[in-house]
């Protein structure tokens, strides 16, 4: 059997995309599979995205807006034209279809709506919102009256076009669209010809109501170990069924959010999402707005240093040798300030930091400074003091090293927590404010330590 490498296959594609061989990209595309046909289009400049889009076909289309983030592929969708655009979505499964069109202007949805061919089999789906268990059922599965034979219910499934996704189960209803049984198409082919779906079918259904949470269905799919679910109204009618692999999305999704509501950081999420495009892809005067008066902060702590080392000219011009270690302290204080403020960033956001437990999250930071600033202070202070062969300045260099790692390990859990409190962005703020806090603090320790110690550095 043949075997094919994706990776290359990708590659390939992705070459010809940047050679404009557009013919080729359309013949290629075709025999990947729909999530390498994503990959393809997510790793595109916006304007090789474009290109890409009218030349592709309408099922490739299909298949790369079913793999990515729904309000990428609405704007995927409001970017393609109306006649295209029900193309492609009659490609697509009945409930992927329905997330587009429910993101599209209202307008526009009635008008492909009107032009899809069998959009009775979505407009159901319309109906319920999104974090429903409505919102997430398809209408593309297998449901036949309860009298109906085994011998016929299989004559009818293999008349049916193949399906992408398969649903394993048949469904018996009544005659007035009540669930009555559901039966595994495997053991349909061993019923006996004959033998009526309600005789075959098991009678204990596990279903779920169209406006519970789409986090219980999806729970209910995994306690009972089920491929998929059936969604009922409130006179148990069958209106549509949830498989596992959405399912599964939502659960993957709500316990995300879980963990972030948890650490209490949901909003800051929500609301720091809109903030973090405007800075990557908005204006520059928006970029300069938030950005400059943090650089200002910088700039005044730094005339601020130089206002330290001023008052203290006598101590250096005694011992200019002082001056060689400024850089090794400013700097590593700085580098224990930033890997302190990366690290607490990332723990916040994955929920590994409790803001109920913060004070213990900064006491063990604060040892984890003590711990690397006696280390650095130690090597560094035996190096000055064997360099310039005075004790005494390989002391002053050491505590002050070490005093100014800890200070700084203490800022960099801190000020990303004050300002994140603050609802300010701790990405932009922390740098530049412990940067400032930690130059002057770090140099008043520094000429401290050797003022006390003039006498022996002389």
């Amino acid at each position: 059997m043949k075997t094919r490498n994706r990776q290359i296959d990708i590659n390939r594609i992705l070459n010809l995309i940047k050679e404009g061989r557009w013919r080729e990209v359309r013949n290629q595309l075709s025999t990947l599979l729909p999530a390498d046909k994503s990959t393809i289009y997510e790793s595109l400049e916006y304007e090789q995205q474009q290109e890409l889009l009218p030349v592709a076909r309408a099922e490739d289309v299909a298949d790369i807006m079913e793999q990515i983030e729904d309000q990428d592929a609405a704007i995927i969708a409001g970017s393609l034209a109306p006649e295209v655009l029900v193309e492609v979505l009659t490609e697509m499964a009945p409930d992927e279809a329905a997330n587009v069109l429910g993101d599209l202007d209202p307008q526009l949805r009635q008008q492909v709506l009107s032009a899809l061919p069998e959009s009775e089999r979505i407009r159901p789906l319309l109906r319920y919102p999104d974090d429903t268990a409505g919102g997430i059922m398809t209408s593309d599965y297998y449901v036949f009256p309860d009298e109906t034979s085994a011998r016929k219910i299989l004559q009818e499934i293999r008349a049916q076009p193949a399906r992408d996704e398969e649903i394993p189960y048949v469904y018996g209803v009544d005659g007035h669209g009540r669930l009555t049984g559901v039966i595994r198409l495997a053991e349909l082919l061993r019923a006996h010809p004959n033998e009526p779906l309600r005789t075959i079918a098991k009678s204990q259904v596990v279903s779920i109501s169209a406006f519970q949470d789409q986090e219980l269905a999806a729970r209910i799919l995994n306690r009972y170990d089920l491929m998929a679910l059936p969604v009922v109204d409130f006179d148990n009618r069958l209106l549509g069924v949830i498989t596992a692999d959405d399912a599964m999305e939502v659960l993957e999704e709500e316990t995300s959010e879980d963990i972030y509501k948890r650490a209490g950081i949901l909003s800051a999420k929500v609301t720091q999402a809109p903030k973090s495009d405007l800075l990557v892809r908005g204006p520059i005067w928006l970029v300069w707005a938030v950005r400059v008066p943090f650089l200002l902060i910088t700039m005044v702590g730094g005339m601020l240093a130089g206002g330290v080392i001023e008052v203290f000219a006598d101590v250096l011009e005694s011992v200019v040798i002082l001056t060689v270690f400024i850089p090794v302290i400013m700097d590593m204080g700085g580098n224990a300030g930033l890997q302190s403020t990366s690290i607490f960033i990332r723990g916040y956001v994955l929920g590994h930091i409790e803001p109920r437990r913060f004070g213990q999250h900064i006491l063990r930071e604060i040892g984890v400074g003590l711990g690397l600033g006696l280390v650095s202070g130690i090597i560094t202070g035996i190096f000055a003091a064997v360099w310039q062969g005075l004790p005494e300045l390989g002391l002053v260099v050491g505590i002050a090293l070490g005093l100014t790692m800890l200070i700084a390990t203490f800022l960099g859990f801190l000020i990303p927590f004050m300002l994140t409190k603050m609802g300010i962005d701790p990405a932009a703020g922390s740098g530049p404010l412990i940067t400032t806090i930690k130059d002057i603090t770090g140099l008043l320790i520094y000429f401290g330590i050797a003022s006390a110690l003039l006498q022996h550095l002389l």
